[in-house]
């Protein structure tokens, strides 16, 4: 009930009638006189100085731990003590009226610790505010010095006195030798010389020798391993060169998402019966040391007699302490479409053109939101798709890529990308096309920009279709729908046409 009185009188207090406001918060502070919002408000009710000092007083018997009636009746009572003296003529003193905000919220009312600043009155509005406050939280004014208005002046010592009294304190800045992490380094540094100190010391105690031995036991135990992983991982002047160009910034390719890679082509005439062959790449430094080398194997069963079969193998890892391992996967079918001879598409049109173009393969897509592909007429359950791809024209705005277990232009896999920065894993199953997961293509930081080469490979193995772009993992979705078909190359457009693709390198390996 006092909470519905106590909004009344303060929809009175706010439209200008005090007297009706203090008829009504009068009873509630006789019944309630530990309600500190209600004491505010009645002393918001009085407009002479000494009335509202004998509400606070009276406040006070009650509520003596009311912080901020006791820092309000402070000011008012200092500002009746020292009242501010102009320089030049006198003017009659206009009463400051020093007024509680009665909009503060009840957590103010709180205790606060001892040694809190007081408050002081806002010259523009009268309202209380904290003595270091720079900014008024009623009108927003600056509380700096105020400027003298018209013919009135500020006391140059008062202004001395406020300029001395704001201290800027500036954020002092740690030491480099005081950081966490050099205290922690230095300590782990100078741990072995300790323990070496420790143990050659006639006089040290027993207990100290055993620590001192055990931990440098760790440490070259730590040392060793490290030593070992580093001279057997590759060669150190390798494992040296390589750290020397990541902790100087350098890169081993002037061209982003370039791999160090051995490629060619096998001719099995068909002549000898034989089971595999051996394909070994080796990789020596400039002074002729060897990094490393690597071994793929090809079954006979893919060498057809008569027909050129692919090979390449990434000797990249060889270069490098932190990678490892060996290609040993089978080259299913390749083309750089330095012939055409595999049975791709050329066909020209209103929507656009596929064909040949100076050793590689181009699409063109001339309409809005259309897609152009073609496909070499293969059959794959099980694929690994590989592509060079780059944008020779038309807006970034686009897609391209490949696609697997293609059976007809309404059933088939694809996986896309666009030049400004975008993927996409989807399908298209009785004509209706859906990515995968249902929220369209997604933004990826691993495609180059503008008419770099960007290398996609696609993995369409059981239900799991993964995506790859320039060398990093991108994304992976699992889907069932279709189980075998053909692989291809697609292009298309959104909003704007004019998409054109050029094709290089395109291989199918067994996964």
């Amino acid at each position: 009930m006092s909470a519905e009185a106590l909004k009344r009188a303060i929809d009175l207090i706010k439209a200008g009638k005090k007297v009706e406001a203090r008829i009504i918060l009068e009873p509630i502070i006789v019944a309630e006189p530990q309600n500190i919002q209600a004491w505010v408000w009645e002393i918001e009710t009085r407009d002479n100085d000494a009335e509202k000092i004998k509400l606070m007083e009276a406040c006070l018997l009650h509520n003596p731990d009311a912080s901020v009636i006791k820092k309000a009746l402070a000011a008012l009572k200092t500002q009746q003590e020292f009242p501010v003296t102009t320089v030049e003529t006198q003017k009659p003193e206009k009463p400051v009226s020093i007024r509680i905000n009665p909009f503060t919220e009840m957590t103010e009312y709180m205790d606060e610790p001892a040694g809190s600043s007081l408050l002081k009155t806002c010259q523009y509005c009268g309202e209380l505010v904290e003595e270091t406050a720079k900014v008024c939280q009623a009108c927003g004014r600056d509380l700096g010095v105020a400027e003298p208005a018209g013919d009135e002046a500020v006391d140059e010592e008062v202004v001395k006195e406020i300029e001395d009294e704001v201290v800027v304190e500036k954020p002092n800045k740690k030491k480099w030798y005081r950081r966490s992490w050099i205290k922690i380094l230095t300590f782990f540094l100078l741990m072995p010389v300790w323990c070496v100190i420790e143990l050659s010391d006639p006089d040290a105690r027993s207990g100290f020798k055993v620590i001192s031995g055990v931990l440098l036991v760790f440490f070259i135990t730590l040392l060793s391993l490290f030593l070992y992983w580093f001279f057997t991982t590759n060669s150190s002047r390798a494992n040296l060169y390589n750290w020397y160009h990541l902790l100087s910034g350098q890169a081993s390719s002037s061209v982003p998402g370039e791999y160090v890679q051995v490629q060619g082509t096998i001719y099995n005439p068909g002549n000898s019966p034989f089971s595999l062959v051996e394909l070994q790449a080796k990789v020596y430094d400039e002074n002729g040391n060897l990094l490393g080398n690597t071994t793929q194997y090809l079954d006979s069963a893919v060498l057809i007699p008569g027909t050129p079969t692919y090979f390449k193998m990434d000797v990249t890892s060889l270069l490098s302490p932190f990678q490892s391992g060996m290609t040993k996967q089978q080259v299913l079918f390749y083309d750089d479409f330095s012939g055409k001879a595999n049975g791709w598409l050329e066909n020209s049109g209103t929507e656009g053109e596929t064909t040949y173009s100076e050793g590689q393969y181009r699409v063109t897509v001339s309409s809005a939101n259309f897609d152009l592909w073609s496909n070499p007429q293969k059959n794959f359950t099980d694929s690994r798709v590989e592509v060079d791809t780059v944008r020779q024209g038309g807006p970034e705005g686009n897609r391209f890529g490949v696609q697997c277990r293609y059976t007809d232009a309404n059933n088939y896999y694809f996986a896309v990308i666009s030049s400004d920065g975008y993927y996409g894993i989807g399908k298209v199953v009785d004509g209706e096309q859906t990515f995968l997961p249902k929220n369209g293509m997604l933004v990826t930081d691993t495609i180059f920009a503008g008419s770099a080469v960007n290398h996609i490979r696609f993995d369409c193995v059981g239900s799991r279709l993964t995506l790859y772009i320039n060398g990093d993992y991108v994304d992976a979705v699992d889907d069932s729908d279709l189980k075998a078909g053909d692989v291809g190359m697609l292009a298309g457009t959104f909003e704007e046409k004019g998409t054109q693709i050029l094709f290089d390198n395109f291989v199918v390996f067994q996964p």
